[in-house]
């Protein structure tokens, strides 16, 4: 008869595998579920973006009331961003149909500038910076006057100020046509005729929309000179600026194309 611990011994290493194999298959299920899991997170996630980017394209029709506009009525406010009134007295109705089209005009008239000043650029793309300079300077103009409204107490919702600065430049539309056709290049007093004529009653009238919620004069005061400065120091740019800066950056340009040609060069061919 054998010893009853050659039993114990004979069954322990069995229960060591079994223990073993369950220990195993444990691993094996958590790490199926981990996957399972991440799996799923990342169908939420992109099931989270695909929503957001239905969502933001539906906000566009947010925008849609502000392009809906009857052409007779952009037509009376054009002809209306000429005249300086009392701000009790002028009717603030936003819209980005008007000002859209008056940028988009002086892209043009920026373009028919440079073709008639003879300005060619050869390493770049005259059309987008005209774009990009034009937008730029609505948006960060507007931007500018909205924190200054703020800071100064007249407080004015961003798109009004918005419209009204993108009115404000149908006068610079104006003098870069009639500086385009009829100045010359040499006398700028016929600039500075067109500038005080069309640009500051303009600017002024922006002024004083933008003002109309202060209650404090000085603050109002402060605010149609910073209207006014800057639509002014935009036409001096476009008019006197605009056409050196692009020279400039050509030149720039040209140089580092140079400069790119000659390393190329240099370096060994295998």
């Amino acid at each position: 008869m054998e010893p009853s611990y050659y039993n114990q011994d004979e069954k322990t290493p069995r229960q060591r595998s079994n223990s073993n194999a369950g220990g195993l298959g444990d691993n094996q299920n958590g790490q199926f579920g981990m996957q399972a899991q991440l799996g799923k997170m990342m169908w939420e996630a992109g099931s989270k973006q695909v929503q957001d980017t239905f969502q933001s394209y539906g906000r566009i029709d947010l925008f849609r009331p502000y392009f809906d506009v009857d052409p007779a009525e952009v037509r009376t406010r054009l002809i209306r961003s000429f005249i300086p009134r009392k701000p009790s007295q002028i009717q603030v109705s936003p819209d980005l149909y008007g000002p859209t089209m008056i940028i988009l005009t002086m892209v043009a008239l920026l373009l028919y500038h440079m073709k008639t000043s003879g300005i060619v650029i050869q390493n770049g793309t005259l059309m987008g910076t005209a774009i990009f300079t034009c937008f730029g300077s609505w948006m960060l103009i507007s931007g500018a006057l909205w924190i200054a409204c703020f800071l100064l107490a007249a407080e004015q919702p961003f798109l009004t100020i918005l419209s009204s600065f993108g009115y404000s430049l149908t006068s610079q539309c104006l003098v870069l046509l009639l500086t385009s056709v009829f100045h010359s290049s040499h006398d700028h007093l016929f600039f500075f005729v067109l500038l005080a004529s069309f640009c500051v009653p303009s600017a002024l009238r922006m002024g004083l929309i933008i003002c109309n919620q202060s209650r404090l004069p000085a603050n109002r005061l402060m605010l149609i000179g910073i209207a006014i400065g800057a639509n002014l120091l935009l036409i001096l740019y476009l008019h006197f600026g605009f056409h050196v800066v692009l020279e400039e950056l050509d030149e720039m340009v040209g140089e580092a194309i140079v400069d790119v040609k000659a390393v190329q060069e240099t370096i060994p061919v295998a």
